[in-house]
């Protein structure tokens, strides 16, 4: 709620004295209360207060807009305004949209209009999109989506949108989309010819094993683990910061032990390590998850050996998840990513040749694909009329 000066000044009960201070800085009350006053005032009738709050919104600072628009209670009115004008600034969006306080139909508004990343950051607050469906109408009524939105509207769509009295229809109908269709869990084998089409592991290089095979380096390694390292349990935020400062100091040896038999959180920080003989550790640790690998395949940073290590492994190229991520990542090199998109569903292979992220050859592949599939279905359909 407003403070009750601003209020009052809002209301309209207030002497144009009382008004007029505000403008210019000068009521005793909280600098983010003079701000949200600013941003109401600054097409009022009189021109003094109208220059005077635009002159002093102008010398806010980034950083305290950053301080403030997550966490105080401003107007929606104002809230509004900080959406639409700040909103520009990627940071400062962000910002703002961690207020709860920000009205639905602004958020609407946002959807409608935005386009590029601040649709992404729009599309990051999930709890709000699922709270408020009519932001994702919104949404799909813009026409500068990018194909990987609308598959991240697809996939939030699928989880809570399915029995929505819109969202399906608007799916299906712009974009061709229909839920229920996004395939299962597990994709078919590679066939051996196109497996053998995969490049071949390099030889000669260092595996993870090579440096633990002297008895004393692995045990001078393994006791450079942290306890908390070795720990199931989801760590706290100041556990993982202090896990994360140890991982840094650590030895080549310690950090390849550590990724064969440390937990989820210490695979999240070391996959992400310079050293690519660790970042292959990750991959051999008898506890990562499907879900883990599949997070492993969209990273844009991984090594192209790395990405062959996963897509030579039968248990989980055979996920569809993981072989639907590998193959749509840009960084994935064209001589795996065109045999990996010959098992990607018509949706997926659909919105692949649309990405522009994606190289031109694989786009061009997945297009070549995408048409011949279509073209022997409405050859079958004509047939069995």
């Amino acid at each position: 709620m407003s403070h009750p000066i601003v209020e009052r000044i809002l209301s309209g009960q207030a002497p144009p004295q009382l008004k007029q201070a505000a403008a210019r800085g000068a009521l005793p009350i909280p600098r983010e209360d003079l701000i949200e006053l600013w941003v109401l005032l600054r097409s009022d009738a009189d021109e003094e207060v109208r220059m005077a709050c635009k002159e002093n919104l102008a010398e806010v600072s980034e950083s305290e807009w950053k301080e403030i628009l997550p966490v105080h209670a401003f107007d929606p009115r104002a809230l509004d305004f900080y959406v639409r004008v700040l909103g520009k600034n990627q940071a400062l969006l962000q910002a703002v949209l961690k207020n709860k306080g920000v009205a639905t139909e602004t958020l609407e508004w946002l959807a409608l209009n935005t386009t590029g990343p601040s649709l992404d950051v729009l599309l990051d607050n999930q709890v709000r999109l699922i709270s408020s469906p009519s932001i994702v109408v919104a949404m799909l009524a813009n026409n500068g989506l990018e194909p990987t939105q609308v598959r991240r509207i697809f996939d939030l769509a699928e989880q809570f949108f399915r029995d929505h009295s819109e969202i399906p229809a608007l799916l299906e109908l712009r974009f061709g989309l229909k839920l229920g269709h996004a395939g299962g869990e597990f994709a078919p084998e590679l066939p051996e010819e196109e497996a053998a089409a995969l490049p071949a592991e390099g030889e000669g290089e260092l595996r993870p094993e090579d440096f633990l095979a002297d008895p004393e380096v692995l045990a001078a390694a393994e006791a450079e683990i942290p306890p908390e390292a070795l720990v199931d349990d989801s760590l706290s935020q100041e556990a993982f910061d202090g896990l994360y400062q140890r991982i840094l100091s650590m030895s080549v040896p310690a950090k390849i032990s550590l990724a064969l038999k440390g937990n989820r959180e210490a695979r999240g920080l070391l996959i992400r390590d310079s050293n690519r003989v660790v970042q292959a550790a990750v991959l051999e640790s008898p506890k990562l998850t499907d879900a883990e690998v599949e997070g492993i395949a969209k990273l844009r940073s991984l090594s192209d050996d790395l990405m062959r290590k996963i897509a030579r492994n039968k248990e989980w190229i055979k996920k569809y998840p993981v072989l639907k991520a590998l193959a749509t990542n840009p960084k994935t090199p064209p001589g795996i990513a065109i045999v990996l998109i010959n098992r990607l569903l018509d949706f997926d292979l659909k919105m692949l040749l649309k990405d522009k992220n994606v190289g031109e050859v694989v786009r061009r592949e997945a297009k070549r694909i995408y048409i011949a599939r279509t073209t022997r279905k409405v050859i079958s359909y004509r047939k069995g009329g």
